[in-house]
């Protein structure tokens, strides 16, 4: 069958708020599922490639695609959670780059065509501010879902607004292309589990009202809260440093859980059903 990938879009212009790590998990739940799924690692940084086993200094890279050095397709490293176009840590010379290019915010979505029927899902990890490689990644599909993973509080709130007034003011102005962007949801992570030690109690009121403004900013921009939550837990930071697959490993069961949840919500949202 022909098929036309599906863009998923992990967004914040926050750092430290588990993009990779919730893009890398859902990457992996997605593929469990038999879902044929690519993750693209924008980011100059390489978390996701790293945390994929996948050197740095790999050849072929999301840069040499976007420089039209290397085709999409033959780029693609195949590995036990699913395909991936690996990063590059000269994608923080791409913006300077891109700035003088005519076609610098659709070029990523050009470049990626040709690999769309092959794949059900294409997720895009994006870095933590808006340049051209993360506000192209909006424009790359027909069809992009974007996920704001944020944390519960003040700065995350911030976060939300700003990504979500960003992804806004790129869907009125790119319109003319056709693309049809829309807010899947906000993820909230690194949750503290509840406790009754004074200590804590305060940072557990902050997450509170943070959430609270948080499923507020959601209304208002007509998308929605996960109802899962990701939970500070070591099984998170294990799994990235041991490169393991969450979903065929035996160890990583709160992970495992969490996310499962967060992919039912987000494959409902999509209307791809489970």
């Amino acid at each position: 069958r022909l098929m036309a990938a599906v863009a998923i879009v992990f967004l914040d212009e926050k750092g430290g708020v588990a993009k990779t790590t919730t893009t890398k998990l859902i990457s992996q739940d997605l593929n469990s599922r038999d879902y044929k799924v690519c993750a693209i690692d924008m980011d100059g940084q390489c978390n996701f490639t790293m945390a994929s086993g996948i050197p740095v200094d790999t050849e072929k890279n999301i840069y040499t695609v976007l420089r039209k050095e290397s085709d999409a397709i033959e780029s693609i490293v195949s590995t036990d959670s699913g395909d991936i176009l690996p990063g590059s840590p000269m994608m923080k010379n791409w913006e300077a780059e891109s700035a003088g290019l005519k076609d610098s915010m659709i070029r990523l979505g050009n470049r990626l065509e040709p690999i769309n029927e092959y794949y059900d899902f294409t997720l895009f990890d994006t870095p933590p501010f808006l340049g051209t490689s993360t506000s192209s990644t909006l424009l790359a599909n027909k069809k992009v879902y974007v996920v704001i993973p944020t944390t519960p509080n003040d700065f995350g709130v911030m976060g939300v607004i700003d990504t979500i007034e960003d992804v806004e003011a790129i869907k009125d102005s790119y319109g003319i292309f056709g693309v049809d962007i829309q807010i899947a949801g906000i993820i909230i992570t690194q949750v503290n589990r509840g406790s009754s030690l004074s200590r804590k109690s305060i940072k557990q009121k902050e997450a509170r009202e943070a959430v609270k403004r948080i499923e507020e900013i959601a209304e208002k921009h007509g998308t929605r809260v996960f109802d899962q939550y990701l939970y500070v837990n070591q099984q998170y930071i294990d799994f990235v440093a041991k490169r393991e697959n969450v979903f065929t490993s035996t160890k990583y069961d709160v992970p495992k859980k969490e996310i499962h949840r967060v992919t039912d919500e987000l494959l409902e949202v999509i209307g791809k059903g489970k």
